[in-house]
């Protein structure tokens, strides 16, 4: 049964995103800044991909009592990149992905150093 929520909108039952999906986003977005790479995988994910199952130890997402959503993301960066402002353009980079793919407002970005990379990447 279709229940007209708006105007022009229909609401035809409700859409659930899992939290899954939200760190796949926030990988996209990570992996498209320059000088900045994921924190490796340990041996559980490691596993886990063998069997096409991913699971990314370097994005941790939250839902609070609130209904409202968290994202950790540790992270490498190169040597000789600024840590505030890569720090500022990883947040920037996941709450716009998370916006405009999902549709939703993060509560919080936090960004975890892991380590400095040499070399190119």
């Amino acid at each position: 049964m279709m229940r007209e929520t708006h105007e022009n909108n229909l609401d035809f039952g409700s859409i659930q995103i899992h939290k899954k999906a939200l760190a796949d986003i926030a990988v996209s977005a990570i992996d498209d800044l320059d000088g900045v790479m994921l924190a490796p995988s340990n041996f559980k994910s490691t596993m886990l991909s063998l069997f096409g199952c991913k699971n990314y130890t370097g994005i941790h997402v939250t839902i609070d009592k609130d209904n409202q959503v968290s994202i950790e993301a540790k992270v490498l960066i190169r040597y000789g990149v600024n840590i505030p402002e890569i720090g500022r353009r990883i947040q920037e980079a996941v709450r716009t992905a998370v916006e405009r793919i999902a549709d939703i407002n993060l509560k919080d970005i936090h960004v975890n150093i892991q380590g400095i990379e040499r070399g190119n990447q």
